[in-house]
């Protein structure tokens, strides 16, 4: 059984590694599944078997990410805002790729979308922890300005060191940096 779960995860990867290069050659709205297959050299029914939709790949690999995200804070088992800033915009670098395809394809209401879940989840199981009570607004805002700043890294090749990233968000963002 473990061997099959192996293969599925490693077929899954692919898919999602496929679709991340496909989108850097052609626009995302014009790439078929049947493409996604071709270059990730796997049949459709793999293809159905770990994935509904495309959209359902890009989103995979954000949870990916994100789960990588998390492994990083238990690890350091440090968790002020200076230490999470730092895993998360590391972690991003890393996947500056994915983001280079997100950018190039508009498609930062995908990232938007996952960052508004992601950041409820940090707040509320205290992760992050805010300066004032958590709303719907609050996330709002520190999502949008996550996306915003993550675009406009990625469209400079993000040359910018990721400690300046993590001084500039914790003079606007409003969490308590201790």
């Amino acid at each position: 059984m473990a061997k099959l779960n192996k293969k599925k995860n490693s077929s899954k990867k692919e898919i999602v590694y496929g679709l991340f290069e496909l989108m850097m050659e052609k626009p995302y709205p014009d790439i078929t599944v049947k493409e996604i297959c071709e270059q990730s050299e796997v049949s459709r029914m793999t293809f159905y078997r770990n994935f509904h939709t495309k959209e359902d790949v890009i989103f995979a690999q954000f949870d990916m990410v994100y789960s990588t995200f998390l492994k990083r804070l238990v690890i350091q088992n440090r968790f002020t805002f200076y230490d999470v800033a730092m895993t998360f915009f590391a972690i991003i670098k890393e996947n500056q790729f994915m983001m280079e395809a997100i950018v190039k394809n508009d498609l930062s209401n995908f990232l938007l979308s996952v960052l508004r879940k992601y950041i409820k989840a940090l707040i509320d199981n205290q992760i992050l922890i805010t300066r004032e009570k958590s709303s719907n607004l609050l996330v709002a805002m520190i999502s949008g300005g996550l996306t915003e700043i993550i675009i406009t890294w990625t469209n400079d090749g993000m040359k910018q060191p990721v400690d300046e990233l993590v001084i500039f968000a914790s003079k606007y963002m409003h969490l308590k940096t201790n």
